[in-house]
C-alpha cells in the first residue's frame, strides 16, 4: 500500500459488512445499493491495498490476513459506539421508552409473568423480550438487562441476586414412567446439571437425548422417564423423584452494565425484577 493511500470510514465498513455477511450478495442484501457497485468498491479497496481482502471457500467469502486490521477496527468502533449509547441512556431520566431484557427458556414462562406486572405498573415503558441460551452482549447494547441462572455472574455487569434454586429429577404426575434418564446433548450438555447426570447416569439408563431444559421437561411430562430439571421449572404436568440434589443448587441473578446504573428504567426494573423473583422462588 502507497504512502498516500488513505483508508476511510466506508472501506472499514465495507469490509465489516462483507465479513459479517460471508457473500457479497447477503451483504448487499443487508446494506442496500446495487450488487455492482460493492463489487466495484472491493474491487477499487483491494487495488489500493495491493492485494485481496478476501479469499472464496466454496460458497463463502473468507477474510484474508490483509482484512483483519480492518476487522479489528470496526470491533473497535463498535465497542465506542456501543459505549456512546450506554453513557446516553444513562441520561434518560424517564421511565418511558424502550427496555430490552435477555433470559433463558427455561425461565421464559416466568420473566413474561414479570414483565408483565412491571408493564402494568409502568404502561408507557416500551418492552422486549429476548428468549435464549447464551447471554446478549449488555456491554453493546444488544440488551439492558440479564436475567439469568448463575452461580457467578460476569464481574463486568452489575446486578442483583434474585433467589436461589435447586435441581432435581421430575417424571410425569400420576403415571408409570419407565425407570429410565432423558439425557442431555448439544449445546445444553455443558451444563452442570447435564454434566451431573453424564457422571450419574449410564448409557443405557438414558432414553431420550434432548438439547435444552424445556424439552425436557415436555418429554418427562409425556411419560419419557425422569428429567433434571431446576424447580422453578415445575408445574402440575410434573412430580419430584427423590430429594433435591444439593451439588446443583444454583442462584438467579438480575444483571446490568455499570453504565446503565443511573438509567431509571434499568435500575427500577431490575429491582422490582429482584424482588418478583424473590417472592416467586420463595
Amino acid at each position: 500500500m502507497s504512502a498516500n493511500t488513505s483508508i476511510s470510514h466506508d472501506d472499514v465498513r465495507l469490509v465489516a459488512s462483507i465479513a459479517r455477511a460471508t457473500s457479497m450478495r447477503r451483504a448487499q442484501a443487508a446494506g442496500g445499493g446495487h450488487l455492482a457497485t460493492l463489487y466495484r468498491r472491493l474491487r477499487d479497496l483491494e487495488a489500493r491495498i495491493g492485494g485481496p481482502l478476501f479469499e472464496r471457500r466454496g460458497e463463502r467469502l473468507v477474510p484474508t490476513a490483509r482484512a483483519e486490521p480492518f476487522l479489528d477496527v470496526a470491533a473497535a468502533i463498535e465497542d465506542r459506539l456501543a459505549e456512546v449509547e450506554r453513557r446516553v441512556a444513562a441520561l434518560d431520566d424517564r421511565l418511558v421508552g424502550p427496555l430490552t431484557v435477555t433470559t433463558a427458556d427455561t425461565l421464559a414462562p416466568r420473566v413474561c409473568a414479570c414483565l408483565k406486572a412491571f408493564g402494568e405498573r409502568h404502561p408507557q415503558a416500551r418492552i422486549a423480550l429476548d428468549v435464549g441460551a447464551p447471554m446478549l452482549d449488555l456491554a453493546r447494547r444488544e440488551a439492558d438487562v440479564a436475567i439469568r441462572p448463575t452461580t457467578s455472574p460476569p464481574e463486568t455487569l452489575m446486578g442483583r441476586r434474585a433467589g436461589s434454586f435447586d435441581y432435581a429429577a421430575y417424571r410425569a404426575k400420576g403415571g408409570a414412567a419407565p425407570d429410565r434418564w432423558i439425557g442431555y446433548h448439544g449445546d445444553v450438555a455443558a451444563a452442570p446439571a447435564a454434566r451431573w447426570l453424564a457422571e450419574h447416569a449410564s448409557e443405557d439408563e438414558v432414553g431420550l437425548r434432548v438439547n435444552s431444559l424445556s424439552a425436557a421437561a415436555a418429554a418427562a411430562a409425556q411419560g419419557w422417564g425422569r428429567a433434571l430439571l431446576p424447580d422453578y421449572m415445575a408445574d402440575d404436568r410434573l412430580e419430584r423423584v427423590g430429594e433435591p440434589i444439593a451439588a446443583l443448587r444454583s442462584e438467579l441473578w438480575v444483571l446490568f452494565h455499570p453504565d446503565l446504573r443511573a438509567n431509571p428504567r434499568v435500575r427500577i426494573f431490575a429491582e422490582f425484577a429482584a424482588a418478583w423473583f424473590r417472592k416467586a422462588l420463595a
